[in-house]
């Protein structure tokens, strides 16, 4: 999906070729639930659930403005899969185990998300983490490390675009963007 398919506003969004990677970190084509932490937009969230119709897509959010731009995208693409919670992660909601796990904000509870989604994921659950700062890389490599987690990988994407530039055309950088990966073990 492109950025421009969805609707925006002052949240961040996760950018259509940072969305690609991630989404394919998270190898949803076997899960049945997927738990997107920090929403923003609902970039990860939509996507995932349009591209996996069976997949049970939750999105926790505690922005008044996020949750607000996540239901008018859900509503705009007519998605049915996406159930939205507002609140600070971790939650009290889940009452079974979910396949498939992704970070892209955690309003500086990380550890706290991290140790809560070791015990929410199934046996070799994927999380996927997204960071730009240099020290919440490091840190959610040392937590993910000190709880046991599997097959940690981290790729740095860097992107730019064509965009014109007075007669000619110039790539505009994005911010780079590290995606982590990894296995809950067991």
């Amino acid at each position: 999906m492109k950025d421009s398919e969805f609707i925006r506003g002052r949240v961040p969004m996760t950018k259509e070729e940072i969305r690609t990677i991630s989404i394919s970190k998270l190898n949803l084509k076997n899960c049945s639930t997927f738990l997107d932490v920090g929403g923003g937009t609902g970039s990860i969230s939509i996507q995932s659930a349009l591209d996996n119709k069976d997949l049970q897509v939750f999105t926790i959010e505690r922005n008044k403005e996020a949750v607000e731009l996540i239901h008018k995208n859900i509503d705009k693409f007519n998605i049915n899969n996406i159930k939205v919670i507002k609140e600070y992660a971790p939650v009290d909601y889940f009452d079974k185990k979910i396949d498939s796990a992704f970070i892209g904000g955690s309003g500086g509870n990380l550890e706290e998300i991290i140790i809560w989604l070791k015990e929410l994921l199934n046996e070799d659950g994927a999380l996927v983490i997204n960071c730009i700062i240099l020290q919440t890389l490091n840190e959610s490599l040392r937590i993910l490390k000190e709880q046991g987690f599997e097959d940690i990988e981290c790729v740095q994407a860097s992107v730019a675009r064509l965009e014109k530039l007075g007669k000619g055309n110039y790539f505009k950088p994005l911010n780079p963007t590290y995606i982590i990966s990894s296995k809950r073990g067991r």
